[in-house]
C-alpha cells in the first residue's frame, strides 16, 4: 500500500473534489463512501459540521487532514477490507474518535481511497498533533501489509530498513569509509541543496538519518568529523552544511555523535524504528506540554 497525506484549511473544497471531481462533473467515480463520528448520512452537510467542530479550537490554522491509500492493480480488495484499512490507519494515527469521511474512487486502474479528517476532536476541542504524520501513516500501512498478507510495496520506511542493512554490513567489515571516493563539486552542490533544510528541521540524529536515507545516504564518522555517503562516494559535513551546521552545533542539539554511532553499531542498525518511536513520542509530549502551558487561560484548547 502507498499512502499520501497533507494538511489544509478548507473542508468544503476537498469534500466537493472527493465527491464530484475537480470540475464537479464526475460523481460516478465514487464507488462507495462512509462517514465516521458524524451524526448524519447527508454528505452535503459534512463540511459545515466539520467547520463547526474545528471552531472549538481557537488556535488551529489547518484543521483538515487528508490521506489516501493506494493498492497495486492486481490487489483488488473488497469494500469492507478497504474500509478496515482506513479504520485501522485512523486508529494507529490516534484519529479514530475524530470526524472523518472515507471515499473510494474507481477512476484509476489501481484501487484507492481518500480519507478526509477533522484534526479537532469533536468533544475535547483539542487538535490532533501532526508531528511527522507522513512517517506515522506509512508505518501503519507497512504494519498492515504484513498482518494482512498484502504485497510489500517499497516506501520511505523500507528505505530506512535498507540503510540499517548497510549499517550491519559495515559492522561486519563490508563497508570501509576509508575506501570511499570523494564526490565532485556538482554532486556536492546537489547534496548541499537537498540536505541543508533537513539540518534545520531535524530533531535528532535518528531523524536526520531518516531524512537523508531518502536519497540512499548514510551518516558516518570519519576522523574528527562526519561524512555523508551512499557506500561508494562521500562528502564531508563541512562541504554540505552551512556555518550553523558544524558538528559541535549539531551535537549541541542532538547529543554526542560518537555515543549515538556506538549505540547504532552495537544494534547493527536495526533499532532505528524503535528510536524513531521514542523520538516521535518524546517530541509530541514536549509539544503538548508547551501547548498546555500556553493555553492554561484558553479553556485547555490546544493548537
Amino acid at each position: 500500500m502507498i499512502g499520501e497525506a497533507q494538511t489544509g484549511t478548507g473542508f468544503g473544497g476537498l469534500a466537493r473534489y472527493l465527491a464530484t471531481g475537480q470540475r464537479g462533473d464526475r460523481p460516478e467515480r465514487v464507488e462507495w463512501a462512509e462517514a465516521r463520528n458524524l451524526p448524519t448520512t447527508d454528505p452535503d452537510t459534512y463540511p459545515a459540521m466539520m467547520r463547526a467542530t474545528a471552531r472549538m479550537s481557537r488556535r488551529v490554522q489547518d484543521p483538515v487532514f487528508h490521506f489516501s491509500v493506494s493498492w497495486p492493480v492486481d490487489e483488488q480488495l473488497e469494500p469492507d477490507a478497504m474500509a478496515g484499512v482506513a479504520d485501522r490507519t485512523l486508529s494507529d494515527l490516534g484519529l479514530s474518535e475524530h470526524q472523518s469521511v472515507i471515499v473510494c474512487h474507481n477512476d484509476t486502474e489501481h484501487p484507492h481511497l481518500h480519507v478526509l479528517v477533522n484534526r479537532v476532536h469533536p468533544e475535547t476541542g483539542k487538535a490532533w498533533p501532526k508531528w511527522r504524520y507522513k512517517t506515522r501513516l506509512e508505518r501503519s500501512l507497512k504494519t498492515q501489509e504484513r498482518e494482512l498478507g498484502l504485497q510489500q510495496v517499497p516506501g520511505r520506511l523500507s528505505r530506512v530498513l535498507s540503510f540499517g542493512e548497510r549499517l550491519k554490513k559495515r559492522a561486519e567489515g563490508g563497508f570501509d569509509v576509508n575506501a570511499l571516493v570523494a564526490w565532485g563539486k556538482d554532486k556536492i552542490g546537489e547534496l548541499r541543496q537537498f540536505i541543508r533544510p533537513h539540518f534545520d528541521e531535524a530533531s535528532s540524529w535518528n531523524d536526520l538519518e531518516d531524512r537523508v536515507s531518502e536519497r540512499g545516504l548514510g551518516i558516518h564518522g570519519k576522523g574528527q568529523g562526519l561524512i555523508f555517503s551512499d557506500g561508494k562516494g562521500f562528502a564531508k559535513l563541512s562541504q554540505v552544511g552551512g556555518k550553523k551546521h558544524r558538528l559541535a552545533m549539531l551535537e549541541a542539539r542532538f547529543g554526542d555523535w560518537k555515543s549515538h554511532e556506538a549505540q547504532r553499531k552495537k544494534s547493527g542498525g536495526f533499532d532505528r524504528q524503535d528510536a524513531l518511536d521514542r523520538d516521535e513520542l518524546s517530541e509530541i509530549e514536549r509539544r503538548l506540554r508547551r501547548q498546555r502551558e500556553r493555553d492554561r487561560d484558553d479553556d485547555g484548547r490546544v493548537r
